[in-house]
């Protein structure tokens, strides 16, 4: 009865399939904006990365984006690269007008978007839209906030980019 329950619970509750603080990513690679090939790789300064994953059909993350764009206007660009991560197989179009729309383009520290494979989503295990990631330069992932911020996830992230 226990694993059923268990089982149910994650079936419901996306933020249990997601990564876990702890544990180790590797370089995600993908298309911008413009089509040019982009490549994260961890260790190459010693910046946390903050990963923030959407989509342009998700009411959630239009909900999500003043708090991500309040992020992005007080974030320390030398301390903190910010990336946006969509699936590839978003229309290309769509997803910059959502996001020119949020105003994720004229914050202190512009969101640049990357298109990346199911391959690395899956391995990201980025299963929920919105998610932010905030992972450590050597690959490390130090916070998982899956779905949009209440309260104390906004104070959480706050805390975190300090």
């Amino acid at each position: 009865m226990r694993r059923e329950l268990t089982a149910r619970s994650e079936a419901v509750d996306p933020a249990a399939k997601s990564l876990r603080e702890g544990d180790i990513v590797t370089a995600i690679a993908g298309l911008d904006l413009n089509g040019r090939p982009y490549e994260l790789n961890y260790g190459q300064d010693q910046r946390e990365r903050l990963l923030l994953y959407f989509s342009p059909s998700c009411a959630y993350c239009v909900q999500q984006a003043p708090l991500w764009r309040d992020m992005l206007n007080k974030v320390d660009r030398n301390r903190v690269e910010v990336l946006g991560l969509v699936s590839d197989h978003q229309d290309k179009q769509a997803v910059f007008t959502h996001a020119e729309e949020l105003g994720y383009f004229k914050t202190r520290t512009p969101l640049p978007v990357l298109f990346v494979t199911n391959d690395s989503l899956v391995r990201y295990k980025l299963v929920a839209t919105p998610t932010t990631l905030l992972v450590s330069s050597s690959g490390n992932v130090e916070h998982v906030w899956v779905g949009k911020w209440d309260e104390r996830k906004t104070n959480e992230v706050a805390a975190a980019l300090k």
